[in-house]
């Protein structure tokens, strides 16, 4: 049960971050993933067959790599064979591509009903819009989320995480897993398609846009011992932390600084514990490598790398996802044998 998806095929034309994560849920979940490049490799490559940077140890680990041109009549007709064997096929071109080079969601699902295609594009198709390069931080201009950081004190602009791919490659997910859910009665797959713009949006409806968060009500503290930890309270959590340390909450900058005055003088280790018993939300400040370290945090090694591990934890299994990104092209001869058989030997 660690691996529900076990058996089910996905094709893989995605490049940067929200279709690539897609992929990642995915294959965490037990699904097969084939990434499918060019000749030239994925333009996250950057023109390596085997990346070192953190974005492909984490996102491309645990998938093959198949190069076909799909420009090319004779590989895009292995890739059509391909996804007579698929159970699902992800895509996040700008609107219009797939219909041009032969592969649309109508033309693909016309050789197998039960394909589900996932279209993942910036701007919905037909729009004034659906032609713009659509990369994370326009897509949070055009959202609205540059009135996020003002309302922190920060200065206008994105909010410093790719939100709008994030957003967009968990709603891919989730709606092919709904697919797949839906096929399973009805024997049919579909066509499912996603913008960054309209599941970002969706994000940014439940985010702080009034600086309900902000500073009194989230406080950056430094212990006696140097250790740095941060306390949030919201609610009724802010009369809770001034009475338990001898202070009347007020809602200024100053109230903040008798705070941190207060939580400088024990270890910042003391605090948390006493802070954590009386209920409130306090943790320490760590960077990646240290959460990565903590041992309340599960991680696998990818050659020497750590990463995250999978964070489904099923009947009290979690499927292991350490494999190596692939290089460049390496499973393009096994995968086509394997899905289409003596076709290969043709090809």
């Amino acid at each position: 049960m660690s691996a529900p998806l076990a058996g089910v095929r996905v094709l893989d034309l995605t490049t940067f971050l929200s279709g690539p994560y897609a992929c990642l849920v995915l294959n965490q979940l037990g699904a097969e993933i084939i990434k499918v490049e060019p000749p030239s490799g994925d333009p996250t490559r950057s023109g390596e067959s085997v990346p070192k940077n953190d974005l492909w140890f984490g996102l491309h680990r645990g998938r093959k790599s198949v190069v076909l041109d799909l420009k090319q009549k004779s590989e895009r007709e292995v890739f059509i064979d391909l996804a007579r064997h698929a159970d699902v096929v992800i895509e996040n071109y700008r609107p219009g591509v797939t219909t041009r080079l032969g592969i649309s969601a109508a033309q693909l699902r016309a050789v197998n009903e039960r394909l589900i295609v996932c279209s993942l594009s910036g701007y919905r198709p037909g729009t004034a819009m659906a032609n713009y390069a659509a990369i994370d931080g326009v897509v949070q201009a055009f959202a609205g989320s540059f009135t996020i950081p003002p309302v922190f004190g920060l200065p206008e602009g994105p909010i410093a995480c790719q939100i709008a791919d994030f957003a967009g490659g968990n709603a891919a997910a989730q709606g092919v897993l709904a697919a797949l859910y839906a096929r399973e009665r009805s024997g049919a797959g579909c066509h499912i398609e996603l913008t960054l713009v309209e599941c970002v949006l969706q994000w940014l409806m439940g985010c702080d846009r009034l600086g309900s968060l902000r500073s009194p009500n989230t406080v950056l503290a430094t212990g006696s011992d140097g250790g740095r930890f941060v306390v949030q309270t919201t609610m009724h959590f802010r009369d809770r932390l001034a009475t338990l340390l001898g202070l009347e909450y007020e809602y200024t900058e100053e109230y903040a600084d008798r705070v941190r005055e207060v939580l400088a003088t024990r270890p910042s280790a003391e605090w948390i514990a006493i802070i954590s018993a009386e209920g409130l939300p306090v943790a320490p400040i760590q960077t990646l490598a240290e959460a990565l370290a903590h041992p309340d945090v599960a991680v696998e090694t990818v050659g020497d790398r750590v990463v995250p591990a999978s964070p489904f934890l099923i009947d009290g299994e979690r499927r292991r996802t350490d494999q190596l990104p692939p290089v460049l092209g390496a499973d393009t001869d096994d995968v086509v044998r394997e899905w289409l058989g003596p076709r290969a030997d043709a090809r």
